[in-house]
């Protein structure tokens, strides 16, 4: 089960049954209720009815609404919830109303737990509600923020996302709806989609009639553009497009000279163009600025090696084995240039320890049976 229906169902302890005799009604004028099927209660609501001396023959209606209610938002494929939900339409041909009504008030109240449960059956009974999805989306992100201040990461990650995809349904029910792009663009932003915050902003823009709020997202926007510049030649790079990669980087270097990160990005950008000379000279830089990333090392002495300036290349193998440690792919790497230079003393004992770190690669497998048959060979 994952965590957003468990967290739900953990509360189905809140709910009694109550059989329905034939002796008794539950109030609806007209109902043909089926009175096999036992009504759901709050438990609290049924102990208050007991101490208060209050059960009697004809079942309190509201409260049975109210059961039917919480039943609905904690487990939506419990059996006969069909039946229940027209319990709901029979009682209120408003019933929507009633429902979000007291989602908000709870929401007001703090108790975001049943909120969400109100907000949530709300949006069995009617899932294009687009004002209820986006209350739903609101508490199930304050419900994460609780999570968070816990460090409860997982539980919280599940609730945000969660969140995020009520947001994203409210514009397949209607692309206009404003408030959607305004909290869509910090969940993307959040997660580091900074291209995705964008859009959903300018959506916003489009649409939001707020001057406060309007005014608050041009801020967002303009505070996150370098962000967006950056994803948009990461974009570019993994599409190996790499002209668009390296213009759209470098136009960010006099503003982030000393970010090693740019500077490899960079480097990454000249190499898919083959332009080992420059690729080489942005990977020492980026080396320059943090001697502690192994990607730098295996990136620069792959170049290295590329260019055939072999020795070269097991120094940097070597500085980056010293750095951050024995690495499948440095040690794997400098092997190979061990092997370059016909020590193959050294080469199978780099490949060798390779293989036992990561024994699934097929290449290090492919090499090592290599070098076992060329060492049987010279011995």
């Amino acid at each position: 089960m994952d965590i957003i229906n468990s967290y739900f169902k953990k509360k189905a302890d809140k709910i009694t049954f109550l059989e329905v005799k034939d002796n008794s009604s539950i109030g609806l004028k007209g109902y043909p209720h089926d009175k096999k099927i036992p009504l759901p209660l709050r438990t609290e609501t049924l102990i208050k009815e007991i101490k208060d001396g209050n059960l009697k023959e004809e079942i309190n209606i509201s409260y049975v609404i109210d059961g039917i209610v919480y039943l609905i938002g904690i487990d939506p494929s419990f059996p006969n919830i069909e039946n229940y939900k027209d319990i709901l339409l029979a009682y209120n041909d408003k019933i929507e109303d009633y429902i979000f009504y007291e989602g908000i008030r709870s929401v007001e109240n703090n108790e975001y737990s049943h909120g969400a449960i109100c907000f949530r059956a709300l949006k069995q009974i009617n899932p294009r509600n687009t004002d209820n999805l986006f209350n739903y989306a609101l508490v199930l992100e304050e419900i994460a923020k609780k999570y968070f201040e816990m460090d409860m990461e997982e539980e919280a990650l599940a609730f945000l996302k969660n969140s995020t995809n009520e947001l994203e349904m409210i514009l397949d029910a209607d692309e206009k709806y404003s408030l959607a792009y305004y909290k869509l663009g910090y969940h993307y932003k959040y997660f580091g989609n900074y291209l995705k915050a964008k859009l959903a902003w300018n959506k916003f823009l489009n649409f939001d009639m707020d001057e406060l709020r309007l005014h608050e997202i041009r801020g967002e926007i303009d505070e996150i553009e370098d962000n967006v510049t950056i994803e948009t030649g990461l974009t570019y790079l993994s599409k190996e497009l790499y002209n668009d990669a390296l213009t759209t980087f470098l136009k960010l270097l006099p503003k982030f000279e000393n970010w090693w990160e740019l500077r490899y990005f960079i480097a990454s950008s000249y190499k898919g163009l083959g332009d080992l000379d420059k690729a080489i000279e942005y990977y020492y830089g980026a080396l320059e600025l943090n001697d502690m990333e192994l990607e730098i090392y295996n990136e620069l002495g792959i170049c290295l090696f590329s260019i055939e300036d072999i020795q070269k290349s097991v120094e940097i193998f070597s500085q980056g084995i010293e750095k951050v440690g024995e690495d499948y792919k440095l040690l794997f790497n400098r092997g190979l240039g061990y092997l370059q230079l016909g020590d193959l003393k050294k080469a199978y004992k780099d490949i060798d320890k390779a293989s036992q770190i990561n024994p699934d690669d097929e290449n290090i497998i492919g090499q090592k049976l290599y070098l076992d048959k060329l060492l049987e060979n010279t011995n």
